[in-house]
This record gives C-alpha cells, structure tokens and sequence, in this order.
C-alpha cells in the first residue's frame, strides 16, 4: 500500500510537470537582453551545425519538462546537438558526466567555456555562441 501512494503520488506531479509544460516561460538572463531585440530568423538545423562545430552541449534529463521545450524548438535538428544525458535510466545516460561537470539544473548548455541554465530561444543560443547565420 505504501509503495502504491508513492507511486499515485509521483505519478500525479509527472503529470502536472508535464501539462504545465506549455506554460512555462524561458528563462531569461542577463546574457538574453540584446538577444530579444533581434529579428533574425534563425536555421534550427544551422545553428545546431554550429553549436556542434563549436563541440557546444546540453546537459538534460530524459522526465524534464524544460529539456523538453528546449528540443522542440530544435525540432528535428536536436539530432545534431550534443546532448548529454544526465539520467541513468535514459538513453544513453552518463550520470558521471553529469556529475564531474557539477551540473545543477537542466537544461544547461556549456558554450565556449561558459554554463547557461535554462531554456534558451534560437536566437539567445545563436548571440551566446556567436552564430553568425552561415
């Protein structure tokens, strides 16, 4: 019986996790502000061209709600990302690298040198790691 609440329980705040999942609003930080003002339409598929070339990464976790946001703004072109799982029970998970690179909350890009948490638009994504739309 014990076991079975746990699970209604964790059940239930999955599912709220995941029906709140359009509702969440991207994080922004000081790094983002200039990034707003742009108008640039930005190539899903290019800029993960480029955050690949520049060997950028994305620490996530498989259940998480704002990882999830973040790969659909990638849509089809999240493939190409370098993505690391943090979750053992995830595809290919590397909890180890997870933990080594003292990662706190997912999503978290590592781009030259630098960490950002948080879902990040295309457009923060291409100022941060200097995309120049080529």
């Amino acid at each position: 019986m014990k076991n079975s609440l746990r699970y209604l329980l964790f059940s239930l705040g999955v599912g709220l996790a995941i029906a709140l999942v359009p509702r969440l609003s991207i994080f922004q930080s000081p790094d983002m502000v200039m990034a707003q003002g742009t108008s640039q339409t930005i190539s899903p598929q290019r800029l993960a061209n480029h955050l690949k070339k520049i060997n950028a990464k994305m620490y996530g976790a498989y259940w998480c709600p704002a990882c999830m946001k973040q790969k659909e703004l990638f849509g089809s072109a999240f493939k190409t990302i370098n993505y690391i799982e943090c979750d053992a029970r995830g595809t290919n998970g590397q909890p180890e690298l997870c933990k080594q690179a003292n990662i706190r909350a997912y999503p978290t890009w590592e781009i030259n040198g630098k960490r950002y948490e948080g879902v990040y638009p295309l457009e923060g994504l291409a100022q941060l790691s200097g995309y120049q739309g080529r």
